[in-house]
């Protein structure tokens, strides 16, 4: 970290207000240059509305808006204002266009002309400058839709280091990246570092901080809490300060009794280039959890099972019966629902109240004539948001208008309602605080105790060592190795979805 007597950025006493809620209150960070800053907190806890502020995409409320950059005064008319200044900001969230290709993506608003025409070329040369900085190679001419999930992230990444900005803001920049690519990231980040960029690095994954970081500002209830060194305060010290309470849990024991009765069969299951024989047993109250880098295989699993393709071979049955031609619609009335990676476009409806999405799939529940049972639907959304602690003002909501965290308990919500038997869980903790984690953790488990068993896909190996009864280590398609949940460690996980198979047959 460089040394500079003026920070690059100072905020002093930063708040916002919306109607009644308090989202920030006098909130003070200073970044000195090539200062890397963990922001860290629970969702809602205010580390969106900060960004947004220092992004200029919010404005702070009147007389709480001094925000320094270089030590002089700023106040941003909106986010292009914030970006040509020298605060960029990559969000969680993708804003790609599909059709376009990466290079296009790279400088999609800020394509070079020529003679009056796109000049395509610079476009290529310019992308292939910014891409280069992320020591990541990506194809320039493929359309960005057809990247995997971690190679679209960083195409959002690639875009701001066109701008040489003195701020760059991280938001969950590593949430659907494998560990490889992790590394590249963080590279990447300490590269900007020595070059003297200050970095905000938002992020759940507490594994990641020590790494990159060299402070944490910890925020709760939209205050300060905590700003020190990185290296001041234990993971254990940190969550605390996160959940404003001791964040110790109960160790779950280190075998859990599961049902001999098979509820989910999956037998020889193949899908080209991706899926290569796939076969295996879930048992009533069960949790399995399926490991392995980003193309392994684990999304499709769920989403072959689901009903979600019609091009997989193999066999799927449901308590000993083989369904054929899946769909999800047949899936739910069989009692098999899945919870999308991608909450955004997937998971839940923007505009819809959260109640409205928690009966989405739930209908049969509360309609048992023509009419809808409005008390009997009212209870069960009331009683869902309390039992998943949703953080909100009334069921009535818009659930759009919630913190990512929320939503996600909406979308695990939704399965709950609709009183599904077996659920298919894609990366259900993504973007999610640590204390929000916990919660879906027992949720899990307590679902098992139940009799409900579980799919649980997560890039995040310890919370698959915490929650699941077996562990399946998916490499190129193929499972690879049985481990049980609480016999291993993530390292022994990481290692065994790593590992080579050349020499096998």
């Amino acid at each position: 970290m460089a040394s500079d007597q003026t920070p690059t950025l100072e905020c002093e006493g930063l708040s916002k207000t919306y109607g009644a809620v308090k989202a920030l209150d006098q909130v003070s960070i200073n970044l000195q240059r090539g200062e890397v800053r963990a922001l860290l907190g629970k969702n809602g806890a205010g580390k969106s509305t900060l960004v947004k502020l220092l992004s200029g995409t919010e404005h702070p409320d009147r007389g709480h808006d001094t925000i320094r950059l270089d030590g002089t005064p700023v106040h941003w008319a909106g986010s292009g204002d914030a970006r040509r200044g020298g605060i960029a900001v990559v969000h969680q969230e993708f804003s790609l266009v599909p059709e376009l290709s990466v290079a296009e993506n790279v400088m999609v608003g800020r394509w070079p002309r020529r003679h009056g025409f796109v000049d395509h070329k610079a476009i290529r040369a310019e992308a292939a400058r910014a891409i280069e900085t992320l020591g990541e190679p990506l194809p320039l001419d493929l359309p960005v839709g057809r990247l995997s999930t971690a190679r679209q992230q960083l195409v959002e990444i690639a875009k701001t280091l066109l701008d040489e900005p003195k701020v760059l803001i991280l938001d969950e920049p590593t949430s659907a990246l494998n560990s490889r690519e992790v590394e590249a990231l963080l590279a990447t980040v300490r590269r900007l570092s020595s070059r003297g960029v200050s970095v905000i690095y938002v992020s759940h994954r507490m594994r990641e901080i020590p790494l990159v970081a060299d402070s944490m500002t910890i925020l709760r209830d939209g205050r300060e809490v905590a700003t020190v060194g990185v290296n001041d305060l234990t993971t254990d010290e940190v969550a605390a300060l996160i959940a404003g309470k001791s964040s110790e849990r109960s160790a779950r024991p280190a075998t859990t009794a599961t049902s001999d009765e098979v509820v989910l069969a999956v037998e020889d299951l193949r899908l080209d280039g991706i899926l290569d024989g796939v076969s295996f047993d879930l048992h009533k109250g069960e949790v399995i959890g399926l490991a392995g880098l980003l193309g392994s295989g684990r999304t499709e699993i769920l989403t072959t099972i689901y009903g979600g393709r019609n091009d997989c071979r193999g066999t799927v049955r449901v308590n000993g019966r083989a369904i054929e031609a899946r769909t999800p619609s047949k899936m739910l009335r069989l009692g098999v629902a899945m919870t999308p990676e991608d909450r955004k476009d997937a998971g839940v409806v923007p505009l819809l109240s959260i109640q409205e999405n928690l009966m989405l799939s739930a209908r049969g529940r509360v309609l048992p004539g023509p009419l809808v049972a409005h008390q009997r639907e009212n209870q069960i959304a009331h009683d869902l948001v309390r039992k998943l602690d949703i953080a909100a003002s009334s069921t009535r909501q818009p659930i759009g208008s919630l913190s990512g965290g929320n939503q996600q308990k909406g979308v695990i919500g939704r399965c709950l309602a609709a009183q599904m038997s077996i659920l298919l869980l894609d990366e259900p903790t993504r973007g999610i605080d640590v204390g929000s984690k916990a919660q879906v953790y027992d949720l899990v488990r307590d679902l098992a105790a139940q009799g409900i068993s579980s799919i649980f896909v997560s890039s995040e190996l310890e919370e698959l060592t915490e929650v699941c009864d077996r562990i399946l280590i998916l490499r190129d398609g193929r499972i690879r190795e049985e481990l049980r949940g609480a016999q291993t460690t993530s390292d022994r996980l990481l290692a065994l979805t790593m590992k080579s198979d050349n020499k096998e047959n």
